[in-house]
């Protein structure tokens, strides 16, 4: 790859001079792990260095200082283990489980008589109404749904006619969708 960059093209048309940028990679990392092997290894050798005349002044410090390190290390150390815990939680301080934004809907094949009555009159104005098949015990009505009461309903025929059946005499109620 460096030889083609080191080429110089052989037909030339007024091309400028580009300089060829340098690649700069990283070379230098840290890690947690390395971060603390290095203190330890600095707390070692403040202790060395101390000598044994000044082992009774020095290294109380130095220890009491190490064991303070060690609670804040440790501190540290149970919050984060606490926070890979709750990694699904999107917040840290909150321990509730998510919920979903959404309630699930029920099929329509799943719902009662009475609920595909509720979804058919509640379904969006936007879209085109669905054509299903209303069956009574005498017959199998199609159309839409046009309106409800608590014992009647109004069913709009594909000939424009309307027709009132009585809830409680419906058996089922499927959707049929748009023919082409």
């Amino acid at each position: 790859m460096t030889e083609k960059r080191e080429r110089e093209p052989l037909f030339y048309i007024q091309q400028p001079n580009f300089q060829i940028p340098e690649n700069r990679m990283q070379t230098i990392y840290s890690s947690r792990k390395a971060e603390q092997e290095r203190k330890q290894k600095q707390n070692s050798n403040l202790l060395e260095l101390a000598g044994p005349k000044e082992e009774q002044k020095v290294p109380q410090e130095v220890i009491e200082n190490t064991a303070e390190q060690a609670d804040v290390q440790g501190a540290i150390e149970e919050f984060e283990s606490g926070r890979e815990e709750k990694k699904g939680v999107s917040f840290a301080f909150t321990a509730e489980k998510r919920k979903p934004s959404f309630n699930r809907v029920k099929r329509f094949k799943e719902m009662d008589t009475l609920e595909r009555l509720d979804y058919l009159i509640d379904f969006p104005k936007q879209l085109p109404p669905i054509p299903c098949i209303f069956e009574t015990e005498e017959k199998a009505i199609r159309g839409f749904l046009i309106s409800k009461n608590d014992e009647w309903i109004e069913v709009k025929l594909f000939d424009d006619r309307v027709e009132k059946l009585n809830v409680l005499s419906l058996k089922a109620v499927k959707m049929i969708g748009l023919r082409r």
